[in-house]
């Protein structure tokens, strides 16, 4: 509340009375508040996207000049046994640069919201597996898979495409983390929510670095990013967008854990036969 008073005085400048007024300044105060949290969010999303176009350039940098590079040695002198190894380069840095430029294309439109998630019945459990296996197919030989599949069909009302994004991506990232031991999957439906988890026996992270694992262009304790960098902010877009959530817990040297919720419908269920010996 703010109170004010004026004196009035007559001919003489005696003062004779005072004029008060009070104004309830609460809805501008709160506004105010409002404009400063606003204005401040402002500069820490402009800051965050000029870090984002920094460290963009330079990951984009990073395969084209492998491209270049391994161009130029046809043009210069050298052995024609060697042309074979820079046409490899120059397809592998070539589709580096092509999947970092597709996931930046993307995590744009979806930070702008124009991303739709059509939803249709989708017998999920007969989708789980290859998902799983895609994002598994650089996975080194020596590391074991393992599913864990406990249905015959479920039929959920679901983004199929985008929901089939978060678990080939997650599985990816455990691919790149584990050389050795085992990686799973698995899924299960409770009360309208699917929860997937994928799990790994790799490297894990640091407990400091932990809560930066959600941050574009994340580096791990060697100074590696996994893929393109972008796979676990697109996953956390993806999944929050469609209403979900997802935790992701990790310890150094046994290896990382990544829970997903969806909520969603289910339409019809047939549960594998358990048996018992």
């Amino acid at each position: 509340m703010n109170f004010s008073l004026i004196p009035m005085t007559d001919k003489e400048g005696r003062v004779t009375l005072y004029f008060g007024l009070c104004r309830d300044e609460t809805e501008m105060t709160y506004t105010e508040m409002r404009l400063m949290e606003e204005t401040k969010k402002a500069q820490e999303t402009e800051e965050l996207k000029n870090t984002f176009l920094l460290n963009m350039s330079y990951e984009i940098r990073t395969p084209l000049n492998a491209v270049l590079g391994f161009a130029e040695l046809f043009n210069s002198p050298h052995d024609v046994e060697d042309e074979p190894v820079f046409a490899q380069e120059i397809k592998r840095n070539t589709d580096e640069l092509l999947n970092l430029v597709n996931d930046i294309l993307f995590i744009s439109r979806l930070d702008a919201k124009m991303v739709e998630f059509p939803k249709e019945p989708s017998d999920f459990a007969t989708l789980f597996d290859g998902w799983c296996y895609m994002g598994w197919s650089a996975l080194n030989p020596q590391v074991k898979t393992a599913i864990d599949n406990p249905y015959n069909h479920l039929v959920l009302n679901i983004d199929e495409q985008h929901l089939g994004q978060v678990i080939q991506k997650l599985c990816t990232c455990s691919a790149n983390y584990t050389n050795e031991g085992v990686v799973r999957a698995k899924y299960e439906y409770h009360h309208g929510e699917l929860n997937i988890v994928i799990e790994d026996t790799g490297r894990g992270v640091k407990k400091e670095l932990l809560p930066h694992i959600y941050e574009r262009f994340f580096k791990d304790d060697q100074n590696k990013i996994s893929n393109t960098g972008l796979d676990i902010p697109i996953v956390k877009e993806l999944v929050e967008q469609m209403g979900g959530q997802l935790e992701i817990q990790s310890e150094q040297g046994k290896g990382t854990t990544c829970y997903v919720m969806i909520p969603c419908e289910m339409i019809s269920r047939e549960k594998k036969t358990e048996i018992i010996n």
